[in-house]
């Protein structure tokens, strides 16, 4: 009997297993899923997801109030909801229906009425060094959204400073008059260029579509990872079940060598690694609209690479634990700790540094370093790629000599 007899042998028996192999593809895929709708990013709704919802109050109900609300309303990143009194906004704001409320006061209008000249070219030193609060303005979030309620009225008050120059500027016939012929005389330079450059070559558009369905550049392969080392609890539980029935004992007495057996009970597991990635990332095409960015084929390097360290680590896994219990102690145990400190859980880049440091020292994070170059970064670095290849393969390299090392007590 030889190494690829013994792979043929437990291909067969794993084929034969099919609930086992079905859960190594819809665990993860339900997962994605689960993660995808509550980001609500699933299918149609990649866009709305990346919106705030903000509720107006508008109390002072003029021209100039209604103007900055439909300024408001073309802002893509928002969805404005409109409320007819404060307490109603702050109701929906507590119950989750909008991010931020926006009220503008009665007195909006009187206040901007008082504006001049001197207002809108000195910010900090005229009637506006209030900001919003000058206006009768105010934009309210939650605690955990303080840092969008900045960036909303920051956006408010340029919308506000938009709608107000040209009406305070106009009190002065004088100003208004130089600025419009120096308007004008800007316009035909403008339009000159624009005939100029339409004569020129359009630019070719870059390629990529990277930035559609976005969460699941990050959700798919994360997973995917997370869920590839969990081989690790399968192939412990394959070794001791044939310890058990007296397996491993007659393969020992067969005319092979110990690592020759050891690659013969790997191999199968790690086509099945291999076929369960391809999977996950075909799911992710057609199910997610997952781009497989620029250059997809070097996405099997690091397929390859990555189930070849955790196949290796089952193994190792393998010659340690003796019973069922420690398999579901040791390597759930095992392959969690890895995936949360790696990133396969949280985003690397959400993680501190010391953080993201310390995940280094697992095999996911290299894998997840590899798929953020090839599917989230406009332009891969091959160079980290290939670099994280190869201390992929270091690891499995390095896994399986523990495993022979530790099968001698097979003997």
């Amino acid at each position: 009997m030889n190494a690829c007899q013994i792979t043929c042998k437990d291909l067969l028996l794993l084929y034969r297993d099919r609930r086992t192999l079905s859960v190594l593809v819809a665990l993860p895929l339900a997962f994605i899923s689960i993660l995808g709708v509550s980001t609500g990013q699933l299918f149609s709704n990649a866009q709305q997801a990346g919106k705030y919802k903000l509720g107006i109050v508008d109390d002072d109900k003029t021209e100039l109030s209604e103007q900055i609300v439909d300024e408001l309303r073309q802002l893509a990143a928002l969805t404005v909801i409109d409320y007819p009194d404060l307490p109603a906004a702050k109701a929906a704001r507590a119950e989750g229906k909008i991010h931020v409320s926006l009220h503008i006061g009665q007195h909006f209008h009187e206040r901007a009425g008082e504006l001049d000249v001197y207002d809108v070219l000195h910010l900090e030193e005229g009637r506006l060094k209030g900001k919003l609060r000058s206006l009768d303005i105010e934009v309210e979030a939650g605690s955990f959204l303080a840092n969008a309620s900045e960036l909303l009225q920051i956006v408010v008050f340029d919308k506000a400073f938009q709608t107000l120059t040209p009406a305070v500027v106009k009190k002065d016939r004088t100003l208004a008059l130089q600025i419009e012929r120096a308007s004008r005389r800007s316009k035909e330079r403008l339009e000159q260029e624009l005939q100029d450059a339409a004569s020129d070559p359009a630019p070719e558009p870059e390629k990529g579509g990277r930035m559609t369905a976005l969460v699941y550049q990050t959700l798919v392969p994360s997973y995917t990872v997370m869920f590839v080392f969990f081989i690790v609890n399968f192939m412990a539980r394959s070794f001791i079940g044939e310890r058990d029935l007296g397996t491993l004992n007659r393969l020992r007495l067969a005319p092979i060598t110990r690592p020759g057996m050891l690659i013969g009970k790997t191999v199968p597991f790690l086509v099945i690694s291999l076929v369960q990635t391809a999977l996950l990332f075909l799911a992710g095409k057609l199910l997610f609209r997952m781009s497989w960015g620029d250059n997809p084929l070097l996405l099997l390097p690091v397929m390859f690479c990555t189930s070849l360290a955790a196949t290796s680590l089952g193994l190792m896994v393998s010659t340690l634990v003796r019973t069922e219990a420690q398999v579901s102690a040791y390597g759930n145990f095992l392959v969690l700790t890895m995936a949360g400190i790696s990133g396969c859980m949280m985003p690397r880049a959400w993680q501190p540094e010391l953080m993201q440091q310390i995940g280094l020292i697992t095999p996911h994070a290299w894998a997840l370093i590899a798929y953020e170059q090839l599917l989230s970064l406009p332009t891969a670095e091959l160079s980290v790629v290939w670099r994280s290849c190869e201390v992929l393969l270091a690891f499995a390299a390095g896994f399986f000599a523990i495993g022979c090392w530790r099968a001698r007590e097979l003997d």
